[in-house]
């Protein structure tokens, strides 16, 4: 089964462009100009997108390096002692709606830490797995879109994840 695996990651993308190739030949479309045409659009995006993207990161560098991060650790971990929380997941909810890859980086350090069998670790796991960044999504598809009046959709948001992470600690207490 392995070798199959390897042998469909070796050929996926290369039979895929000659598809592609080859069904637009067979359209008659004029390939390196619609191959063009996206690729000017895909960097017209990616300039629309690049300052939602710098505050976003601007603002988890001053949240962690500024120790407000972990002043918001202190201030709620009584909170979610209550709920049957560690300690240690509280810097991943608070970080995970910001950022992915900030979460991930925490994720890790958790299950370094607490090992990733242990209670601490398989939450992490399952929330990385199923909680949405929240802000991030917000900031950066409103944002390219223009999209003004987004407070429908920030409190579904918020719901979705306080759920995601309740789910996520209720499952990992039962399993």
């Amino acid at each position: 089964m392995p070798d199959i695996l390897s042998l469909l990651s070796i050929v996926f993308l290369p039979v895929l462009i000659t598809v592609i190739l080859a069904y637009g030949i067979w359209k008659k479309v004029p390939i390196y100009d619609v191959f063009i045409k996206g690729a000017k659009d895909g960097l017209k995006t990616s300039v629309e997108i690049l300052p939602f993207l710098l505050g976003i990161f601007l603002a988890i560098g001053a949240l962690t390096s500024s120790g407000a991060m972990g002043f918001l650790q202190e201030a709620t971990s009584p909170f979610f002692e209550k709920l049957g929380i560690p300690e240690e997941l509280i810097s991943l909810i608070l970080l995970r709606p910001v950022s992915g890859s900030g979460s991930l980086v925490v994720a890790q350090q958790i299950m370094e830490a607490a090992g990733p069998d242990s209670f601490a670790g398989r939450a992490a796991s399952v929330m990385v797995g199923s909680c949405e960044t929240v802000f991030y999504v917000l900031a950066l598809y409103f944002g390219v879109t223009s999209v003004k009046k987004m407070r429908h959709a920030f409190l579904a948001g918020m719901a979705g994840y306080v759920a995601g992470v309740m789910a996520s600690v209720y499952l990992c207490h039962i399993m």
